[in-house]
This record gives C-alpha cells, sequence and structure tokens, in this order.
C-alpha cells in the first residue's frame, strides 16, 4: 500500500513537473524577434518539398526542414506559430530524462535530474526558437534511454526489447543534426565499456572453472548472451540508412570546410570546454562573475557524480558521464574543420550532464538530505535569474530585426528607400519587411567598388530623398573597406544610426541643391585639428524637417587617437529627455568611413550630418553644438578658439537656425 502511494506521489510529481516546464517553454514564446537562422528555416520551409530535403538546401540534415514543412500550413508563419514545435519537443525532455534517470539509477536521481531539466535556462532558450537544436537534443536523449534499455534487459537475456526505439530515434536524430552522432559515439564506448567488463567476468569464470581459455563458440555465446550481436547490426543499420544523405551532402559540406588545426590549443580548450560548462551551467544570459559561480557549484557536483557513477558496480551509471564527457571532447577533437564554434552544438549533450550532477547531488542527499534540496534549490534559483535575463532583458536579445523594420515603417516618408548591405539577411527581411519602402541589395551581381555598383547607387541617391542603410551580419566579410558607408557618408547627411543586435540602421538624406549657407571659422581641437568652415542647407526649418550640417576639417599633423565628431540641435529644456539637446548624431568623420588617424597633413575632410528636429520641436530660436571626444573615454578634445584661449566645456557654437511652428 505504501509502495503504491509513494507512486503515486512520484506520478504526480513528474506530472507537475512536466506542467512547469510546458509553462517555462511557452511563456513569452513570441516576445523576441525572429532572428537570422530562424527566418532562414522559416524560408527555406516554405519551398516546394524537393527543395526542402535536397543536399545543399542547407548545411543540416533535412529532418527538422521537412517536419517544419508539414507545420507551418496548419499554424502559420508568426513566432509563435513557428517557435511552438520547438517547444512541444522541448516538453518531452523532462518525462524523458526522468525514465532515463531510474534506468541510470533510482528515483531521487530521476527527480532531480528531471528538476534541472524542467528549469533548464538553455534547453529553454532553444526550445523557443525556430531552429533543430532542441529537436536534436530531445531525440538524442530517447535514443540513450532506449539504448540503456536495450542492454538492461540484454544482460537479462532479452536482447530485443528497445531495439525499434533505439533505431527510430537514433536515425531520427542523426538526420536532425550532426551532433546525434557524439551521443551515439558514447553510446558506443559505453557498450564496449560493457562488453570488455563482461569479458573480463567471463574470463575469470572461466579459470575458475580450469576451461582454459575460451574457445571460438565461448565467444560467439558471449557476444549473443550481452547483445553485442544484434547492437552490432543495430549499428550497421544506422549506418547503411544514413548513406544517402552522406552522399547527397558531401560536396556541399567540402566546399564549407576548413581546416584551422591552431584550434587546437589551450585557446581551443578554453572556449569549448569553457564555454559549454558556463553555458550548461548557467546558460548565455548572465554575465561575469556570476555564470562562473553557478558553473562551480555544478561542476562540482558533476564531478562528485562522476567518481560515485565510476566505482558503481552497476555499469548503467557510467552512462551519465560518458554521456555529456564524450560529446565535448568530440566537438573539440572536430572543432577545426568546423567554421565556428556555438554551444547549441553540443547542446545533446546536456542532459547527460543534468544526470550526471543529479548523481553527485543525490549521493549527498543519501547523508544530509536537507543540503540536497538546498542545493537544487540555489540551482534552480540561479537558472530563474537567467531565465529573468533572457525572458525580459533586451542585452540577451538573439536578434532585433523586427523592431528595426518596426522602426522604418514608423518613420519612413514618402521618397524613402531601403540599402541592405548583405544578401544573406534577404529571408529575414522577407519576413519583416516594410512594403512600403522599396528596398535594393548589394552587392547585387556585381563588387561593391566595381563601377556599376557605383552607378547603381547614384541612381538610387537620384531617386529617393532619404535612404536607410542596414548593415546586417558581419561587415568585415562582405564589405571589408567599408564602402557604402564611404560613399554614402561623402554623398549624404547622416541623421540616425541605431544598432539592433544583429545588425544596424542609418539614415541618410540626400541633399537635393547646393548647400546655400557657407560660413568661415577657425577654431582649434587638440594640438594638431582643425575646424575651418561649416554649411547649412538653410538657416529655417519646420518640425519634422533635418538640418543638413557640412564640416570641414584639417589637419596640421598625424594624428595617432581615433575621435567622434558630436553634433547637438540645442534649445529650450526637452522635457522628454530632461536635456537641452532636441537632435543628436555622432560619429567617426565621413558617416565613420574616415577615422581621424587617416586624415592626411593638409588635406580638407567634408564631414556631413543631419539633425533631424522631432516633430514635437516647439518653435524658437536653436544653436548648433559640435565638438569631438575620445569613445573610449568619452572625454571631450580640448577646444580653442582663434586667439588660442580654451573654451569652456570644450565645443564649438556654430549659427543658431530657426524652428517655426507646424
Amino acid at each position: 500500500m505504501a509502495q503504491k502511494t509513494v507512486e503515486q506521489i512520484s506520478k504526480f510529481a513528474l506530472l507537475a513537473l512536466i506542467l512547469i516546464a510546458t509553462t517555462l517553454r511557452f511563456y513569452r514564446l513570441a516576445a523576441l524577434d525572429i532572428w537570422g537562422d530562424e527566418a532562414f528555416s522559416i524560408f527555406l520551409s516554405q519551398q516546394p518539398l524537393p527543395f526542402v530535403v535536397a543536399g545543399g538546401a542547407d548545411t543540416h540534415p533535412p529532418l527538422y526542414p521537412l517536419l517544419l514543412w508539414t507545420w507551418l500550413p496548419l499554424v502559420g508563419s508568426h513566432a509563435f506559430a513557428t517557435r511552438a514545435l520547438a517547444a512541444l519537443v522541448g516538453i518531452l525532455a523532462v518525462p524523458l530524462i526522468f525514465v532515463l534517470g531510474k534506468r541510470v539509477a533510482d528515483t531521487r536521481v530521476a527527480f532531480i535530474a528531471a528538476i534541472l531539466t524542467t528549469a533548464s535556462p538553455l534547453l529553454i532558450y532553444y526550445s523557443q526558437e525556430t531552429r533543430m537544436y532542441e529537436q536534436v537534443a530531445v531525440l538524442s536523449l530517447a535514443s540513450a534511454y532506449f539504448c540503456l534499455t536495450l542492454f538492461s534487459h540484454a544482460l537479462k537475456g532479452v536482447a530485443k526489447k528497445g531495439e525499434a526505439g533505439f533505431l527510430l530515434s537514433t536515425l531520427l536524430a542523426m538526420y536532425t543534426h550532426y551532433s546525434a552522432f557524439f551521443v551515439w559515439v558514447a553510446e558506443n564506448i559505453f557498450v564496449a565499456l560493457l562488453a570488455f567488463r563482461q569479458w573480463l567476468s567471463f574470463r575469470a569464470n572461466a579459470r575458475n572453472l580450469d576451461v582454459g581459455k575460451p574457445d571460438f563458440s565461448s565467444r560467439k555465446t558471449l557476444l549473443e548472451m550481452t547483445g553485442l550481436k544484434r547492437w552490432a547490426i543495430l549499428q550497421l543499420v544506422l549506418i547503411v540508412a544514413y548513406i544517402p544523405w552522406v552522399l547527397v551532402q558531401t560536396s556541399f559540406l567540402r566546399g564549407k570546410a576548413s581546416a584551422r588545426f591552431d584550434e587546437w590549443s589551450w585557446r581551443g580548450i578554453e572556449m569549448i570546454f569553457g564555454k559549454t560548462f558556463l553555458a550548461f551551467s548557467a546558460s548565455v544570459t548572465l554575465d561575469f562573475p556570476l555564470p562562473q559561480m553557478i558553473a562551480v557549484l555544478f561542476l562540482l557536483f558533476a564531478i562528485v557524480g562522476a567518481v560515485i557513477a565510476a566505482r558503481q558496480r552497476d555499469s548503467s551509471q557510467w552512462f551519465a558521464p560518458l554521456y555529456w564527457i564524450v560529446p565535448v571532447v568530440i566537438a573539440f577533437v572536430v572543432n577545426p574543420i568546423m567554421p565556428f564554434f556555438f554551444e547549441r552544438y553540443v547542446l545533446v549533450a546536456l542532459p547527460g550532464f543534468y544526470l550526471t550532477v543529479a548523481l553527485g547531488i543525490a549521493f549527498v542527499a543519501r547523508r544530509v538530505p536537507i543540503t540536497a534540496v538546498v542545493i537544487v534549490g540555489v540551482m534552480t534559483f540561479a537558472s530563474g535569474f537567467a531565465l529573468w535575463n533572457f525572458y525580459f532583458n533586451d542585452a540577451y536579445a538573439k536578434g532585433m530585426y523586427g523592431r528595426m523594420m518596426t522602426y522604418v515603417s514608423q518613420h519612413a516618408q514618402p521618397g524613402d528607400a531601403l540599402i541592405l548591405n548583405n544578401p544573406l539577411q534577404k529571408p529575414l527581411y522577407d519576413y519583416y519587411a516594410p512594403r512600403e519602402v522599396p528596398a535594393f541589395y548589394l552587392p547585387d551581381g556585381a563588387p561593391l567598388e566595381d563601377p556599376a555598383t557605383r552607378a547603381q547607387l547614384a541612381t538610387i541617391a537620384r531617386d529617393h530623398a532619404r535612404v536607410w542603410l542596414v548593415m546586417f551580419g558581419n561587415p568585415a566579410e562582405y564589405d571589408p573597406t567599408g564602402y557604402l558607408e564611404r560613399w554614402l557618408g561623402a554623398n549624404a547627411f547622416r541623421s540616425y544610426s541605431r544598432g539592433f543586435v544583429d545588425a544596424s540602421l542609418s539614415l541618410y538624406e540626400m541633399p537635393r541643391a547646393a548647400t546655400a549657407i557657407q560660413r568661415a571659422t577657425r577654431a582649434r581641437l587638440g594640438d594638431h585639428i582643425e575646424l575651418v568652415g561649416y554649411a547649412l542647407n538653410r538657416e529655417s526649418f519646420a518640425p519634422g524637417e533635418t538640418v543638413l550640417l557640412t564640416l570641414r576639417w584639417q589637419t596640421t599633423a598625424p594624428i595617432s587617437q581615433r575621435y567622434k565628431v558630436f553634433t547637438h540641435l540645442l534649445g529650450a529644456l526637452n522635457p522628454a529627455t530632461q536635456s537641452p539637446v532636441w537632435a543628436q548624431m555622432d560619429s567617426e568623420p565621413v558617416g565613420g568611413s574616415r577615422a581621424t588617424t587617416a586624415w592626411q597633413t593638409g588635406e580638407t575632410i567634408e564631414d556631413r550630418y543631419g539633425l533631424a528636429i522631432p516633430a514635437d520641436a516647439p518653435p524658437g530660436e536653436y544653436g548648433i553644438e559640435i565638438g569631438m571626444y575620445d569613445p573610449a573615454t568619452l572625454a571631450r578634445v580640448p577646444v580653442f578658439d582663434a586667439q588660442g584661449a580654451r573654451v569652456a566645456d570644450d565645443h564649438i557654437l556654430l549659427s543658431t537656425v530657426r524652428v517655426s511652428a507646424r
């Protein structure tokens, strides 16, 4: 009766964990913008089926795009719907690690591992992503369970139970992502260790019985008794079933691979093992030193758990440390031929890490139960803090492309155009595109600095009053010389600039006539920089219009420090900011393309800025203030007037302009 009551409580407790896991994985599921890789998954899964499953369509195997291909027509392509597939799959990790924990050790270990999995910030992080990483982790977890199930029964003489489950879950995992092979190798090492142990035991028994060296028939009996023969057949089936994808994808992957054997170094160890353990323990949404402190706690119990597992006569516990150590080691070994390393590539190992930690905590719990409760509580609290940052802190957002395009939609005017630098953003742009603004991808057929591109830019500038420039991804890969920013900086006035995690957005005003007001001035900044003149497009503006300011710099000697220029439109106290600054544009000279360290002595630098007057700016006189500062320290460069006297606040006051009533 008591045993039945305990089982009922266990079922209710597990159900409660599953409900909590469901809540955490679906909470704010659509709050964050779709980011680049997600947009590609959506784009790929909206193509015709032959293209979706074709080799070369994507780096990864085709199962997840195929599932998404069937999913999207049913639920739609908005963020909640597309991510719901991964969230639903992610929930399965809780019951799966529970039954695996019972298979590895006992109910206590199973519950501890299930609690850690329920609140795992890293698993939740990837449960809320339209990508395949959560799916491969859960399928690999199912494969691990069936592997242990198979050999638990094999040692009892029932070799076939679990074979179908193992074969199906492992093959599906392999067709989801290549990291599934990391767990597959761990499983085979585990089976090899079992076989070696059985062989030693068999030989010892043979000696005790004075049988002598086991003959061939006795070895065959051992293979059949331990299930190794059937295991070998299963592995052969898996390999044969994967050959078609290998044949299809080999040429594509060969083109992606590179060899950087310097990654086999202490730096590589620190990067892969360090990043992995920090992510496993504290996810990727905490800053130093908190994740390091949490990682020490997790690793302490992981080490205890690994030692306990190694000393157990029950060989099932050996699997837990192998489950996470082997994949991380393999990730280090293959890192030189991978384009780059991310923690998600070893997400498949996280359940094994939790199981090993649970073994360590359970060891403590058998001696000091309250201490184990406190430890699990601290770990869960740390997970909650990481989840809070994930849910609510924009600093950890994967992307803000949607917010960026929303800003464009809200502030676009008739005659605007978008220039999208890096065609790789096409799926993401198509997902969020502001339909009222025409877009141009550059480069488009010709290299950026080709005359054809220059002609295209000139046409865009002629036909559009304003141009929004989106720099997506890593500009060093597709625009290493900063050509677009140089061209726009030299031919237009940047009036807005902001970073959005995975991209930056700038707005350039195109001059429509020769600058009307030219003024000479003489002011010195630091020892060698001089402002020799400036120009304005006019002196009177309406709210919502832009002051186009051209500064003319010269230097009397080479400059060793990179400075930023600040330009402010000053008026009465702005109630929104509690500052007299109503418009501001800071940048390195010429749109960021002409660092002060590159100026030539005696050269005149034409430096353009746009100061967009807010729509709610009251009528009146506004001053224009400029200067330079060190971006590292924010310290302003000293300013001296024409007589050599230092100017208070190290700024230069230029002309005033008038803002009229609306």
